[in-house]
């Protein structure tokens, strides 16, 4: 019988390890894992707890495992099947697209879809796996605890075989790869991204801006009414229209009706107007607006409709102008002195400077007292039936805009109220200051022919709204306290209004059509 004397070992200090797996989506659920390991100098003690959506811990598993139980230690990429599927969908959409934001998604999800895993296998063949985002942090986990796996081992073997007739094998980290499953699931995460793109290009119609679904080309291929004119020939038009973009919309809970969106930015006269109008597509060129806006504000369609109507307009106006110069030059080419004896008798005087001018006798907004903001006050006198009343127009304090009626005799003044229809549109935001682009319009004017004025005050963008309010004088304003300007009517319109006689005219369109309001019984009634 041997008499040997058992070898001790110095113990090891506890060494603690922690890993974070951020990444990846396991039963359509964003994970993260935490793992904290504890190597002793006999066991490790793994702690691993899920976290739902990233934020919310699930319940925490423990596991052991003693290093003389240790058969094989490894670290191995990990892949993210879900991740994989989304990586390669959005690497064809981005070839097919060439945008950024499927690039930006690209480069996210490969970067979620590779990470590292440490494989540790006992002698009964089980496998215990620890998921990481950090490569380096894997291998430096691995050494240290092969290291004192051996070095536990070795200990333990010469105290049991005495003389150390057998030498036991080292525990050596390996490198895990699997060729086959790697194959398999890059196979299979590409089958189902192809699905998703074919779903989704299927349900679109189209793939890509929008320029070739068959909806939008409906509409943009359909007519101005009225006209021969293409929608897109007047909407695309450059003298008018930049940052031009049509595309399929869909309204929320109805997947049945389709839409088209149109959105570009208008600019006329040194205004800029982002507009944004959705289309209701029944069949082709067979479609109607069903919400329009300008700079975000909506608008009643058949605002819409009048625009339309004079943007078509000035592109027939404009095609009819180019037609004819060009029909114009060989004459000019034959006839040089015919030409030198016209010309010089066009002066200037003799064309008209605007073709929204009034006629004789009428008066229009060029010749209103305007202000802008952020202007000073600008003050407009008035001599009502001998009062002489004073309008101050400006800025109000904290916020908004003052239209006062300021009585001399009475050194008292009034805010005059600039009231809209509800649910309809306002020059004033919610703050009660003017909208961009909008300014607003004074005017004395004598409808009644009793010489004594109305006072007019509009708020226009010179563009697609004009709001009218028209104040009475009040002939009892000392006696009873009140204001001396009364509120009699109030109207709505496009680009202009047009004072003419007893009547205010308010144009739409550009056809010379307009809605006329005449004054009696100190009010105003539509004809």
């Amino acid at each position: 019988m041997s008499n040997s004397t058992p070898v001790q070992h110095e113990p090891v200090n506890p060494q603690s390890f922690s890993f974070e797996w951020n990444g990846g989506f396991s039963y359509l659920t964003y994970l993260k894992v935490k793992t904290d390991v504890t190597l002793s100098d006999q066991r490790l003690v793994i702690k691993t707890r899920n976290y739902v959506l990233g934020a919310f811990p699930g319940r925490s598993k423990s596991t052991e495992i003693a290093l003389t139980n240790i058969k094989g230690l490894s670290v191995g990429a990990k892949i993210n099947w879900f991740d994989l599927v989304f990586s390669i969908l959005f690497v064809i959409v981005t070839l097919i697209s060439m945008s950024f934001w499927p690039l930006l998604l690209t480069a996210l999800f490969v970067w979620r879809t590779f990470n590292t895993c440490i494989c540790i296998t006992d002698h009964n063949g089980g496998k215990i796996r620890i998921p990481t985002g950090s490569k380096a942090a894997a291998n430096s986990f691995v050494q240290k605890v092969s290291q004192a796996a051996n070095a536990y081992i070795e200990v333990a073997a010469s105290a049991e075989n005495g003389a150390r007739l057998t030498v036991p094998q080292p525990l050596v980290p390996t490198t895990e790869s699997n060729k086959k499953k790697t194959i398999f699931l890059f196979a299979s995460a590409a089958v189902v991204a192809l699905a998703i793109l074919a779903v989704a290009v299927q349900s679109r119609g189209g793939f890509g801006d929008g320029t070739d679904n068959k909806y939008v080309e409906w509409v943009k291929e359909g007519t101005v009414p009225g006209t021969n004119l293409k929608m897109s020939q007047v909407l695309e038009n450059k003298a008018y229209f930049s940052n031009v973009e049509w595309k399929e919309v869909r309204e929320e809970g109805n997947d049945l009706d389709k839409f088209v969106m149109y959105q570009a930015t208008f600019s006329d006269q040194g205004v800029k107007v982002a507009i944004r109008t959705v289309f209701q597509v029944f069949g082709e060129n067979h479609f109607e607006a069903v919400e329009t806006s300008a700079d975000g504000e909506i608008l009643h369609t058949s605002d819409w409709y009048a625009f339309l109507a004079d943007m078509a307009d000035r592109y027939k106006s404009a095609a009819s102008s180019t037609e004819a110069t060009q029909n114009e030059k060989p004459e000019q080419a034959k006839t040089p002195a015919a030409q030198a004896t016209t010309i010089p008798s066009e002066s200037p005087a003799a064309k008209p400077s605007d073709e929204t001018a009034p006629k004789s006798g009428e008066v229009n907004l060029k010749s209103f007292v305007k202000w802008s903001p952020p202007e000073p006050d600008t003050t407009v006198p008035l001599n009502l039936d001998g009062e002489k009343v004073n309008l101050q127009v400006g800025l109000d304090s904290p916020n908004g805009v003052k239209v006062l009626a300021l009585s001399e005799s009475l050194e008292q003044g009034w805010n005059l109220q600039l009231d809209t229809d509800a649910g309809g549109g306002s020059p004033f935001d919610d703050f009660g200051d003017l909208k961009e682009g909008f300014s607003l319009y004074i005017k004395g004017y004598d409808f009644g022919n009793d010489s004594v004025p109305e006072v007019v005050v509009a708020a226009s963008d010179d563009l697609l709204e004009t709001y009218v309010w028209v104040f009475g004088y009040n002939y009892t304003f000392m006696e009873n306290g009140t204001s001396p300007l009364d509120l009699i009517w109030y109207g709505e319109g496009q680009s202009d209004v047009i004072l003419e006689g007893n009547k205010i005219l308010l144009p739409f369109g550009s056809q010379g059509l307009f809605d006329e309001y005449v004054y009696s019984n100190n009010t105003f009634t539509k004809q």
